[in-house]
């Protein structure tokens, strides 16, 4: 009997000991992930502020800076899974960015201080042009301070949990792996980069379709008209209206130049018209460039 209740004091003990530790290895496993220093890429700062602030209000509606920071840019509470997070006050935080640390934050989804971003789709905006952005941080900067600064991510244990089983992404991360839309040479290329900023939050950076939107090789049922109809007021090609599209359109999509639906609209229908071998090809490359890219890593 001393054997036996000896071992069962042993097996107690472990079993608490493990209970204790669990939680201090998802601690200290997840904030390395979350405190991790990323190399910060070179920058070279404009002696001054050369972007329009028209051209930036444009491309920030279109590409739905509000959807996420609120009518008023001020930040909003927010949620990945698990962790509750706001987005940030873009009133204050571009007005503490220098041009170049904006860039880095829109485009590879880095904090000045080299960490990743949480929840930033850095990886919709990677492609957004040097002029672009230098239009965008020209239009954030012609607001006031507004609003207060807003609380970094609460880091609890289930949230901490799902950046380890890979549910929750940092920025940077989710930005280095994006594998972009079908590319159709130079032609369709302004449709090509409209539909990054614009369509690839719900569509995905492939265009191929998520669980909240489907592939848009759908653009294939609809004519120039209708497609024109679908961003303007969100209705589908069947003339049935359509809840988040008409949404979008409302908020987002009515500020899409003509010019701009015609050039998203050719290149979509091309894309759905592409061959099948093309996305085979270009799904192939993509997963040959994120190897390259994660062996890159690993050294």
């Amino acid at each position: 009997m001393h054997s036996v209740a000896k071992a069962a004091f042993v097996v107690s003990a472990l079993a608490v000991i493990s209970a204790a530790a669990a939680p201090l290895y998802v601690h200290l496993a997840s904030e390395a992930v979350i405190e991790r220093r990323y190399p910060l890429p070179a920058i070279e700062e404009p002696p001054t502020l050369s972007g329009r602030a028209d051209r930036g209000a444009h491309l920030g509606t279109i590409a739905g800076c509000s959807d996420c920071h609120g009518a008023e840019l001020e930040g909003r509470r927010a949620s990945i899974g698990p962790l509750r997070l706001w987005s940030s006050n873009l009133r204050i935080d571009a007005q503490k960015m220098s041009a170049g640390e904006f860039e880095r934050a829109l485009r590879r989804g880095l904090a000045p201080d080299a960490t990743s971003l949480w929840a930033m789709p850095s990886e919709d905006y990677m492609y957004v042009s040097e002029a672009d952005v230098a239009d965008i941080y020209a239009w954030l900067h012609s607001f006031g301070n507004a609003g207060s600064v807003r609380p970094e991510p609460v880091w609890n244990l289930p949230a901490r949990i799902a950046v380890l089983r890979g549910r929750i992404f940092p920025a940077v991360i989710a930005t280095r792996d994006a594998v972009s839309s079908l590319d159709l040479g130079p032609r369709y290329d302004g449709g090509r980069y409209l539909a990054r900023i614009a369509c690839s939050q719900c569509h995905g950076t492939d265009l191929a379709g998520s669980a909240a939107a489907p592939d848009l090789t759908g653009v294939a049922a609809y004519s120039r008209a209708a497609f024109f109809d679908l961003l303007r007021r969100g209705w589908g090609a069947r003339g049935r209206r359509l809840p988040v599209m008409s949404r979008l359109a409302r908020v987002r999509f009515h500020a899409f130049a003509d010019y701009e639906i015609m050039a998203l609209f050719d290149y979509l229908s091309a894309r759905a018209h592409a061959p099948a071998a093309m996305f085979a090809r270009a799904r192939a490359n993509a997963l040959r460039r994120r190897e390259l890219v994660m062996m890159e890593d690993d050294d």
